[in-house]
């Protein structure tokens, strides 16, 4: 039979014919319908062969598919609602028709055919849609960033470790190159330690990471502080380059704390030189502290003329830029030093006993043959020997009162004589020889030797405030009130000893070796101390008054001396000048705060203090201004704040007073404006010593063998060494999380290099 082109294709029956008429437009074909029809219907519709022609079949109802439950565990993405009779695909109706298309499946399909299901299952939209929908983020870069945050975390510990080796280095002040023995000792304690950033290079970088997060710091409390004062200080280091170093004074928590600006080389020592380098180092903690110089109030440093010269200095430079109402504060350590400098140039026997007590030192210090012999000296006579102390090349005076009480301990002053005698008559160094004679010529005249007893009590109250003034917490109240304190029982001292002094106990063992003399008749009269026979007028010592005596001569003059050169020094803080300059007056004013020597009627104390409040609010005007202080109100509150004190707080001490009213309510709330006052007046610049503490961690740290160190390394190594935190206390995770968002390229601290080729060559060998 001859093939024509209708033998190509099924014949459909009357109900197909029928069925497909009414298909919607997403299944056209007839291929779509033969394919989507159950087994049921395949069965019936069996493929025909080319010469066979179809039966016709008898007219039938069609057949109804329900629901099978077990579709829902076999196809998990299917989903059935028995209200509505209809079953869809959570995927595709997630998605909706834009990415599933227009299928039954994501508006509801009634057709429950096997095939049907198992043709949506490997369609090509489905599987788009179940991929969206199961996987929001790709699993394979899921698993990756996993797995990187492990390694993060383990990166992160592992750098914490280094970051804390370095940060003791810095605070230990040890070379950077001991860096790869600490690692290497933390290996051998059994500590897992990457080799990579193991090298000095890698501890210097981890250092100045470090020092840059507490510099951040430091530039968060400037930037939030409404008043401040700055101290300078200026320095040549081993490589004879000039510093400057400037710290901040301000207040925390109520309580006046110095933090390190920073350690800046100056291209030149004179003023302006000095300025910009004090700009450059408050530039560098970054923009949010641009507006310092509206914030100072005062500003410390040493008597040298470049920086508190009132034409040329920096403090001239800072007043024409920032205010006149800007207060030049002369250190009080350094004033009070050369204020004891000038009662020895007044005072000859005080010169004499600085000569003798460095004449001691120069001898055991440069000689350790000398010491030695001075120790076995001392343990025949069963002395436990003290190392001469020093006197000159020391800034402060507390090392004058350790030198007196070394020199008249127990013991050391018989075991110092007696060795002395022994270089006098043995040494065949003319040198040491005379030197001897000398040192014991003046420890065996009685006069002389009472008058250590008696510098040393005068020296012990000088001392005591001197240690006072070089606190960093130490505010003007304190001082005033310590100074007229020191001067009073100064002065005391010319009437009579200080009871319990050195003196006093000196003079009573004179009596009462003159009185066991007169009990023996017959004996010449001698007089020892610590066994060492005193000549000159001892007699005349030990009787019961010395107003006759060359002692009590040179006494008056010293005591004279003292208080002339002491009232000079600080003659802005106790006596009032018509001459005085705004400034001058300005730090007196501030006694108003003293709250211990307010009158105690009520009446004086409403009115106490008036005049200086107008004056100090004219003068601090400026600043005042800028942080909305009321004047009026001010002047109101000190009223109320006077009342307050007098009656509720008047045991309490000036630090502790004035941090209850800045951080307790509703103290801080209710006497905001007089409480301005308050701030400034503690952030004052009493004392610059820190200033040379930062100079004395600088001469450790850069020293002979570490000249070449970059001034910024320095000013790192001083941040940490000074103002960092306990080992204990510092957390280095703040410095590694800033030490991985550095640098051009990621960090890898879990890099390993490869192997050396001895390695290589050992493990070849070896295998």
């Amino acid at each position: 039979m001859k093939r024509t082109i209708d033998n190509f294709f099924v014949k459909l029956r009357p109900d197909q014919s029928k069925i497909l008429s009414q298909r919607s437009d997403t299944e056209p074909s007839t291929s779509q319908f033969l394919s989507n029809t159950g087994p049921e219907t395949a069965s019936k519709n069996e493929p025909h062969t080319i010469d066979s022609q179809p039966e016709p079949s008898e007219s039938k109802s069609e057949k109804m598919y329900k629901f099978r439950i077990e579709w829902l565990d076999q196809f998990p993405w299917l989903r059935y609602s028995q209200a509505d009779n209809m079953m869809h695909c959570i995927y595709c109706r997630e998605c909706g028709k834009t990415m599933a298309g227009n299928t039954a499946f994501v508006t509801g399909a009634n057709t429950f055919r096997l095939e049907t299901l198992k043709k949506h299952t490997v369609s090509r939209k489905h599987i788009i849609c179940r991929d969206k929908c199961t996987a929001q983020m790709s699993p394979l870069p899921t698993a990756f960033q996993r797995q990187a945050g492990v390694n993060r975390s383990s990166e992160e510990a592992e750098m914490i470790i280094k970051f804390n080796i370095a940060y003791n280095i810095a605070k230990e002040e040890v070379p950077f190159t001991k860096f790869k023995s600490e690692i290497t000792l933390h290996k051998k304690n059994g500590l897992d330690i990457n080799p990579t950033y193991s090298n000095d290079v890698a501890c210097a970088q981890f250092i100045g990471v470090i020092a840059d997060t507490l510099k951040k710091k430091t530039s968060v409390e400037i930037a939030n502080s409404a008043y401040m004062a700055f101290l300078i200080d200026g320095d040549t280091d081993i490589a004879t380059k000039e510093c400057v170093i400037v710290y901040a004074r301000i207040l925390q928590k109520g309580r006046p704390v110095n933090i390190l600006i920073g350690h800046i080389e100056v291209e030149h020592a004179h003023a302006k030189g000095v300025y910009a380098a004090s700009k450059k180092a408050f530039a560098a903690l970054g923009d949010q502290c641009s507006n310092w110089l509206e914030k100072i109030i005062a500003m410390g440093a040493d008597g040298a003329a470049v920086n508190l010269g009132s034409k040329g200095g920096v403090i001239a430079l800072l007043q024409q830029e920032a205010g006149d109402h800007i207060v030049p504060f002369h250190c009080m350590p350094h004033r009070l030093e050369l204020a004891m400098l000038s009662v020895q140039r007044d005072i000859p026997m005080i010169r004499q006993l600085y000569d003798l007590l460095h004449l001691i030192w120069k001898t055991y210090h440069f000689s350790p043959k000398s010491m030695r012999e001075l120790r076995v000296i001392g343990a025949d006579l069963g002395v436990n020997v003290l190392v001469p102390s020093g006197v000159k090349g020391t800034r402060w005076l507390p090392h004058v009162s350790r030198a007196l009480e070394t020199f008249l301990k127990p013991g050391q002053f018989t075991t110092v004589y007696r060795h002395m005698d022994y270089l006098a008559g043995s040494s065949a160094n003319v040198d040491i020889a005379g030197r001897a004679t000398k040192v014991k010529k003046s420890m065996e005249d009685a006069t002389f030797v009472a008058f250590c007893h008696f510098i040393t009590d005068v020296f012990s109250g000088i001392s005591k405030f001197s240690l006072l003034l070089q606190r960093n917490d130490v505010i003007l109240p304190q001082v005033i009130c310590s100074l007229e304190q020191l001067l009073v029982t100064t002065e005391v001292m010319v009437a009579r000893p200080k009871p319990h002094g050195r003196l006093s106990e000196f003079l009573t063992d004179m009596r009462l070796q003159r009185r066991l003399k007169q009990d023996k008749e017959g004996e010449m009269a001698v007089y020892k101390f610590q066994t060492i026979t005193l000549k000159g007028e001892a007699s005349n010592l030990a009787e019961d008054g010395v107003a006759a005596t060359k002692l009590k001569k040179v006494m008056d003059a010293t005591i004279k001396s003292t208080v002339k050169n002491l009232k000079a020094r600080f003659s802005s803080l106790l006596e009032e000048s018509a001459s005085e300059s705004a400034t001058t007056k300005a730090v007196k004013c501030f006694n108003i705060f003293t709250h211990d020597s307010w009158p105690e009627n009520k009446e004086d104390l409403v009115d106490h203090g008036a005049d200086d409040l107008a004056f100090l609010l004219d003068h601090f005007s400026t600043v005042l201004r800028r942080n909305s202080v009321n004047a009026e109100l001010a002047k109101e509150e000190f009223v109320s704040l006077k009342l307050l004190i007098a009656k509720m707080f008047k045991d309490k001490t000036y630090l502790s007073l004035w941090e209850l009213m800045l951080t307790r309510e509703p103290y801080c709330s209710e006497y905001k404006n007089i409480l301005h006052l308050v701030h400034i007046m503690l952030v004052l610049p009493v004392s610059a010593a820190v200033c040379e503490r930062g100079f004395s961690a600088q001469k450790r740290i850069k020293s002979d063998t570490r000249a070449s160190l970059h001034s910024e390394t320095v000013d790192d190594l001083i941040r940490i060494s000074v103002e960092g935190p306990s080992l204990e206390d510092f957390d280095a995770r703040e410095s590694v999380a800033s030490w991985f968002t550095q640098g051009e390229r990621s960090r890898r601290p879990n890099y390993r290099s490869w192997p050396s080729e001895g390695h290589v060559t050992a493990m070849e060998d070896s295998s």
